[in-house]
Parts: C-alpha cells; sequence; structure tokens
C-alpha cells in the first residue's frame, strides 16, 4: 500500500529534523575544536618566542650545534626559534611603492605593455604533411 500524503510528509519532516540535529551538531563540534586550535596556536607561537629569546640571550655562552647535541633538539629548530625572535614584529599593511618611484620616466605600465608588444612572438609550428595530416586516413591496401 501507498503511504498517503500525510504520512510522506511526516516522515520527510522526522528526516530533516534529525539530519538537522546531526549538522548542528557537527558544526557545534567544528567550532569548538577550531576555537581550541586557535587558542593552542597562540600559546605555541608564544612559546616558540620565548624560546627565541633565551637562545639569543644565551648566544653568546653556548652555540646552537652544541645545544642541539645536548638537547637533542634539532640545530634546524632551533636556529628558526632564534631567527624568528631577532626578526621585528611584522606592521598592519604593507605599502606598496608608487610607480614613479620606480619608473623613473613616470610610464608605468604603460612601457611594460608597449615592452611586451615589442617582443616577437613564437614561430607557428609548421602543419603536418601527408594524409593523416588532411583527414584522409584511408590507405591504398583498404581498397
Amino acid at each position: 500500500m501507498v503511504a498517503s500524503e500525510e504520512e510522506i510528509a511526516r516522515r520527510l519532516q522526522e528526516r530533516d529534523s534529525q539530519r538537522s540535529a546531526r549538522r548542528a551538531q557537527a558544526a557545534a563540534g567544528v567550532g569548538a575544536l577550531a576555537r581550541r586550535q586557535a587558542e593552542l596556536a597562540g600559546q605555541l607561537a608564544d612559546l616558540e618566542r620565548e624560546i627565541g629569546e633565551v637562545l639569543a640571550a644565551a648566544g653568546d655562552v653556548i652555540d646552537l650545534p652544541e645545544l642541539a647535541q645536548v638537547t637533542d633538539v634539532p640545530a634546524a629548530a632551533l636556529a628558526r626559534w632564534r631567527d624568528q625572535a631577532a626578526k621585528p614584529a611584522r606592521s598592519g599593511k604593507r605599502k606598496r611603492p608608487s610607480a614613479t618611484k620606480n619608473d623613473p620616466a613616470g610610464t608605468g605600465s604603460q612601457a611594460a605593455a608597449a615592452t611586451q608588444a615589442a617582443r616577437p612572438a613564437a614561430p607557428a609550428r609548421p602543419a603536418p604533411d601527408g594524409p593523416a595530416a588532411s583527414g584522409a586516413a584511408v590507405g591504398a591496401a583498404s581498397s
């Protein structure tokens, strides 16, 4: 027997509500984990900065290869942390240089476009010769 329209609508609504609940649960779980990841990433960045500062301060009494040997921490990681601590913090936005500073003639992108237009184009490839090139692939032996 075929279900009535009301029964079909009820079944669909039940399935949709189960799916909506699962979707909400998945979204909430991802959101919570993403917040946790962001918090831990911030803590990790602070810790790496701290390690770098200690490395920079101790550079006059112990060098990286010796420190790597006694701590079992790869020298590359130690160097990265030390170098990151030595770099100044980045500012918000980078300023783009103006076209007049980089281009004394003041021609801007027009000069670049003219230079590109003046370049010779790559030579065209010659078309293959023979019957296969013209589409007549029927050989003499087939007749």
